[in-house]
């Protein structure tokens, strides 16, 4: 070794890593045993970011004080921002309603939130909304008596990022019966609004960072060590339908549609027969 040159040694095989993933003690089929191991390393640096909490839960009055003068407040920062929310509801929004919204779930749209919103100040079912269109929502919000706070975590969830949806939830947030306390994680969200879609938000920006796991935000996300293997699931599903007649594609559409708005009961069969029955008619 000591008298062999620089590029005598580089010349020499490289070696390889002796562990690979398959020699990890779980399995890479189970993306929640990563998740549960990422959740029992040890919490580094406590202290300032308790510190960073407590500097965040003590604007708390300043916040309710903005809401109540027409603000709405836009909070940004590395980090969750969903239980420190979560703590300013309980704590602080005790005189009115509150209603919490998860802006990254795929099957989420403004309407049903502006539905959610009207139902709630008029104590009434959401059902009975459904066929308004959202200027009819929101002028029954507009007459209804009380006051509703909306918490929308991550207002640049994908499905809330066309101007159609941010426009709805500005004139949703302009009412003077509702206020608006949103959350942001991308740093290109307020390229979402033009001028006066900013100036009906009327937003006031609030630096919460909190250094906060995302556990909740990235819940859906597939791990990297089994996203592969996901996609490549998706592209086989693809693959197929893309082999359907036109009919069968339009069913499992509607399938799928009806799933994603009721999760826990799907689409009846009846409905189903009678859906299949028109199309085929037709």
């Amino acid at each position: 070794m000591q008298g062999q040159t620089y590029l005598g040694l580089k010349t020499g095989r490289a070696k390889k890593a002796a562990l690979r993933l398959n020699d990890l003690k779980f399995s890479l089929d189970d993306d929640n045993e990563p998740r549960r191991l990422l959740a029992e390393l040890p919490i580094q640096n406590f202290n300032e970011k308790e510190q960073l909490r407590l500097h965040s839960t003590d604007q708390f009055p300043k916040w309710l004080f903005y809401l109540r003068h027409g603000f709405s407040l836009l909070l940004y920062g590395f980090g969750s921002k969903r239980q420190l929310l979560h703590a300013f509801a309980m704590t602080t929004l005790s005189d009115a309603g509150v209603l919490a919204v998860t802006g990254t779930f795929a099957s989420l749209s403004a309407k049903q939130i502006i539905i959610k919103a009207a139902s709630m100040l008029q104590r009434s079912s959401p059902t009975e909304l459904k066929g308004c269109s959202a200027e009819v929502v929101l002028q029954r919000i507009a007459k209804a008596q009380g006051h509703l706070y909306i918490i929308l975590h991550n207002i640049e969830g994908s499905a809330l990022r066309s101007s159609e949806a941010q426009g709805l939830l500005a004139e949703l947030s302009s009412m003077p019966n509702i206020s608006l306390i949103a959350s942001m994680d991308h740093i290109n969200t307020p390229l979402l609004w033009d001028k006066q879609v900013a100036a009906r938000f009327n937003w006031l920006y609030f630096d919460v960072t909190s250094y906060a796991p995302y556990a909740l935000e990235t819940a859906s996300v597939p791990s990297l060590l089994v996203g592969r293997r996901e996609e490549s699931s998706m592209q086989g599903a693809a693959i197929v339908l893309h082999t359907l007649v036109p009919n069968a594609r339009r069913i499992f559409s509607i399938i799928a549609d009806q799933q994603m708005q009721e999760p826990e009961q799907g689409m009846i069969l009846c409905c189903l027969v009678q859906t299949v029955g028109g199309m085929v008619n037709s």
